[in-house]
Order: C-alpha cells, then sequence, then structure tokens
C-alpha cells in the first residue's frame, strides 16, 4: 500500500473525506468513525484532501498507516495519534488490518466543553500538524483509547451527537493526548503556564489571519497587548523559535504548499503572498530551504 502524491492541482474539500458539505448547510460539529469504515470504501487509502474549519485527529491503535501531512512523509505503527489542524493538507494509506479511530470536529465548538484553565492545552497541540507516536507509552496510550472507543459507541446511539457525552468524552481524550505531549502525560501545568499557551495560540491565530500580509513581529506584539521581546520570550520559551522564526515558518509553510499542490506560476503564487516581487520571494525561499522555489517544484514532481 502507498501514497501517490497529488501535484499541481486543486487540492480537494471535504467535510468529511469523499463528502462536500451541501450548499448552506452547516458541517457536524463533531463526527467520529472507525478508520476501516471509510478506507475500506476507498482501498484503504485516502488522497490527498484537506477539511476547511475542522480539525482531525487519526488515532491508530493497531497495525502501520502511512500518512502525508503537509510537506512530511512517513510510516507508522500503532499506537500513534496523528494531529491534523485545519486546512492542513494530508492523505493517508492503511493496512487492511489497521484499527483505529478517526475524529471531526470543529475545535472551537469542542472547547466549549472544556474549561478555560484547560482550552489551551488542547488548541496548542492542534496549532501545527504532527505525528505522536504512543508505543511503550502506558498508561497514556490505554487511556486515550478507551476514551475513542467510549466516544465512537455514544456516538452511534440514538441520540447520537445531540448528545453532550460525545463532547466531554473527545475533549477529554484531545485533553490527554496535549498532557502527554506537553509534558510526557503529566497534569497541566501551573496557571502561568496555561497563560503562556493561551498567549501562544492567539498569537499563531493572528498568524493565519496576516502571514501574507508580512507583518512585523512589532506588530504582533502591539495585538497582542505584548512588547516583542516578552512575545519572543514566550515563543522561545514554549517553541524553542524566535516570533520572528514562527511566523517565517508559518509563511514557509504556505509557499510549499502551494508549489506543490497549485497549477500557479512562481510569480503569480509570490504576488497571493505578499512578495514585492519574484524576485523576493525566490530569495526568501532560497534562504529558508536552501533551494529556488522552481528547483523545490521540480524535486517534488519528479521525486527527487
Amino acid at each position: 500500500m502507498h501514497l501517490t502524491r497529488t501535484s499541481r492541482r486543486h487540492i480537494p474539500t471535504f467535510a468529511l473525506y469523499g463528502e462536500h458539505k451541501r450548499d448552506g448547510a452547516a458541517a457536524d460539529p463533531l463526527h467520529i468513525e472507525d478508520i476501516r469504515s471509510r478506507s475500506r470504501k476507498y482501498l484503504w487509502t485516502i488522497a490527498t484532501h484537506r477539511h476547511v474549519g475542522l480539525c482531525q485527529c487519526v488515532y491508530v491503535s493497531t497495525g502501520a498507516v502511512t500518512r502525508d501531512l503537509e510537506d512530511s512523509r512517513g510510516t507508522f505503527t500503532g499506537p500513534v495519534a496523528i494531529v491534523v489542524p485545519a486546512g492542513a493538507v494530508h492523505a493517508f494509506a492503511f493496512r487492511a488490518e489497521s484499527q483505529g479511530y478517526v475524529l471531526t470536529f470543529d475545535l472551537a465548538r469542542l472547547l466549549s466543553h472544556v474549561e478555560t484553565s484547560q482550552q489551551a492545552q488542547i488548541a496548542a497541540l492542534f496549532a501545527l500538524p504532527r505525528t505522536v507516536e504512543l508505543e511503550h507509552q502506558e498508561p497514556a496510550s490505554s487511556r486515550i483509547a478507551t476514551l475513542f472507543e467510549c466516544l465512537l459507541r455514544e456516538f452511534r446511539q440514538p441520540e447520537g451527537f445531540k448528545s453532550p457525552v460525545i463532547g466531554w468524552l473527545a475533549s477529554s481524550a484531545l485533553w490527554l493526548l496535549a498532557a502527554h505531549v506537553a509534558d510526557g502525560g503529566a497534569a497541566a501545568g501551573a496557571a502561568s503556564g496555561r497563560d503562556e499557551l493561551a498567549r501562544l495560540w492567539r498569537f499563531r491565530q493572528l498568524i493565519e489571519q496576516h502571514y501574507s500580509q508580512h507583518w512585523t513581529v512589532a506588530r504582533y506584539a502591539r495585538a497582542l497587548a505584548l512588547s516583542a521581546t516578552s512575545l519572543n520570550r514566550l515563543c522561545r520559551g514554549l517553541t524553542g523559535s524566535t516570533a520572528s522564526d514562527v511566523i517565517q515558518q508559518r509563511l514557509m509553510l504556505e509557499c510549499r504548499r502551494r508549489l506543490v499542490y497549485l497549477p500557479m506560476s512562481v510569480a503569480a503564487i509570490a504576488a497571493e503572498l505578499g512578495f514585492k516581487d519574484p524576485a523576493y520571494f525566490s530569495r526568501f525561499f532560497r534562504k529558508h530551504s536552501g533551494m529556488a522555489p522552481s528547483e523545490f517544484r521540480h524535486r517534488r514532481e519528479t521525486g527527487g
């Protein structure tokens, strides 16, 4: 089983894979299903796509999965959790024996089931695409798997998604996963730590809105009621990178995404992403990747 990359074409957008949202209809705020129920219909391969406004957590309890997540590919064996933020480009190839769950949800709606003091940790989990390997991570993996199993069972009850129980179970599973990622499975940190996570989340939300406008660190800091020094200290403490690095990483992600998936010229991509001219875009891209945009695109298309 292998994945074939979608290259230089429109990236399909789904509510759930293979299902387009009806005109005027809102996507379900939370949906869970077992891996086999959908992937079996597509011969175990879920092709390149994304979900606008919906996050996903794919939890593989047993068996193997090959995943494309933005510009990264890897093969993993369960237990493993794959975190897909809203809008992230992704694809999966499962084995016939693979088992697990696919949770799709509106992050803002899901966070309404969680106390304010605990929201930031779950939000931070979905700040970036990531793969969380849970092999040899007992009891965390067992607790998370049990919650997903209970969530699927509750979701299939006659009252289905109308029950508040599924929101509680989903947020509990994701909180455990977020806690494990944050500090090896320990409980949430002190209030000051939660406040810092909340500030980082707000910073990333602002970046999502303004990365193509090339805001400066100082402008982001003002919007967050912080000094540039405080914003840099926050980012270094939680990500290991400066605020400028966090901004540039998001912009580079979008550059790579468009070069790989969209049939646009380099000049058109540069203009859409707010660069003054193609030459400036090329210098920026080469600085952060070590190659020109056209070379990067060629290598991805040829597998070089």
